[in-house]
């Protein structure tokens, strides 16, 4: 009867070893789940980014971030899932700069705008108080 046990126990270890190994083959499949949530994070962030003004303010910026999206495309479809969620980001963080260089020419030509303002009238006031 021991030599049965025995054979019963080695079994059993060797059917867990065999899930085991199963389960940890199709774990290291799943591991890195695919990045849904990047990928629409970076489609919103270049949409919004897609306007005219960024277009004429951070041309460079905004084909990098479309290009890096792209890539994130061709990579999920290749299911190369870690590198579809590096591109994601980037292009995220990408078409957030391409925003922020746009913003900052707007901002800049609106303070030149207001300082040629400024400066008409401090010539104005110049003029008729020298009359």
């Amino acid at each position: 009867m021991k030599k049965r046990s025995n054979v019963q126990g080695t079994a059993a270890v060797a059917l867990l070893a065999a899930v085991s190994a199963v389960g940890l083959t199709l774990s290291g499949c799943a591991s890195v789940p695919v990045p849904m949530e990047q990928m629409a994070v970076a489609e919103a962030a270049v949409a919004r980014a897609s306007t005219t003004s960024t277009g004429e303010s951070a041309p460079a910026e905004l084909r990098l971030a479309s290009s890096k999206l792209a890539s994130a495309r061709a990579a999920l479809a290749a299911d190369d899932r870690e590198a579809a969620r590096r591109y994601a980001e980037q292009a995220t963080l990408d078409a957030q700069v391409a925003e922020l260089h746009a913003q900052t020419q707007r901002s800049l030509k609106s303070a030149q705008e207001t300082e040629d303002a400024a400066r008409v009238l401090r010539e104005e006031i110049n003029r008729k108080t020298v009359r």
